[in-house]
């Protein structure tokens, strides 16, 4: 492989540590991450696939630019360790929260509409 491969796998374990993303390849970390990673980040994050994927290659690994690849990877590696896993899961659970007494209240407001409508109330 490359110098930078063990770059590579400790990008991988960021992503399974921060996003709880699984996969036996980077590719398949990034593609299971989906929209969790910005738009340029997971540019970025695909072309270090392709480059880890070139780099098993003797041939191919010759057209892969390490500076690239570096600079794509400290962009990548430092949005990760600023996320916090632990503050996404409070924001979920207060989304699940909010959106299910967006429900009952709703639901509640249509009760007491028909009842009024129909003479109830």
């Amino acid at each position: 492989m490359s110098d930078w491969s063990p770059h590579l796998a400790s990008l991988r374990t960021l992503l399974h540590d921060q996003l709880g993303v699984r996969g036996r390849t980077l590719g398949q970390q990034v593609r299971r991450a989906g929209r969790r990673l910005p738009r340029a980040l997971r540019t970025d994050a695909l072309f270090l696939a392709r480059a880890e994927e070139m780099a098993r290659h003797p041939r191919l690994a010759r057209l892969v630019d390490p500076r690239q690849v570096a600079k794509a990877e400290g962009r990548v590696a430092s949005h990760l360790r600023s996320l916090d896993p632990v503050q996404a899961r409070r924001h979920r659970r207060l989304d699940w929260l909010a959106t299910a007494g967006f429900y009952i209240l709703s639901t509640a407001a249509l009760i007491v509409a028909v009842l009024w409508w129909r003479g109830f109330i």
